[in-house]
């Protein structure tokens, strides 16, 4: 009983968040495309035993069908990030609900936050005790990596600057499609 109700649920989900490529011009697409595989071997680098060097990544501007799949077999869950085909389709998709609102606020917020883009429970990979880490700095007023060495430690270390260079692409991206 309980798998026919959530299976219910998910159809009716679905159905409800389809979205049609041709609704969207065909450049803006190829530009959505290009994202989408330009961030795939970021993406496969954040999951466990896999390389920056996927085994498929590929994107249709036609249908918007895109497939990444890591060298370690897995395929990330592209809509927990921006630059992908999920985040635009999403965005895109609250940006028709609200130009069919006629300018009325309440269905306008009920568009954003009754189909939320981008992860809404993110993993903190980096998460650090800041108490200990604060102690530790004014007592040896020393940088808090010193201790990185390796290719791993600094590849973390850009994973940040990789993050917040898709957060402020997908805000530039948002407005100018606002625009």
């Amino acid at each position: 009983m309980l798998s026919k109700t959530l299976f219910i649920i998910a159809s009716a989900t679905l159905a409800s968040c389809q979205f049609d490529p041709s609704s969207v011009p065909y450049a803006t697409r190829e530009a959505w495309c290009n994202s989408q595989t330009s961030a795939c071997p970021l993406l496969c680098l954040q999951i466990s035993g896999a390389s920056g060097s996927p085994t498929s990544n590929n994107c249709s501007a036609t249908t918007l069908d895109y497939d990444c799949l890591c060298s370690n077999g897995i395929t990330p869950n592209a809509t927990e990030y921006s630059q992908t085909i999920p985040y635009y389709t999403c965005t895109e998709a609250n940006n028709q609900c609200v130009s069919k609102c006629s300018g009325d606020s309440n269905c306008q917020y009920d568009c954003r936050t009754k189909n939320p883009c981008g992860a809404q429970d993110p993993k903190r990979v980096n998460a650090t005790n800041t108490t200990a880490t604060a102690a530790a700095t004014t007592a040896t007023q020393t940088p808090l990596n010193t201790g990185s060495t390796g290719a791993g430690s600094r590849m973390a270390d850009m994973s940040h600057v990789y993050g917040l260079c898709v957060v402020v692409g997908g805000v530039v991206a948002g407005m100018a499609t606002l625009l």
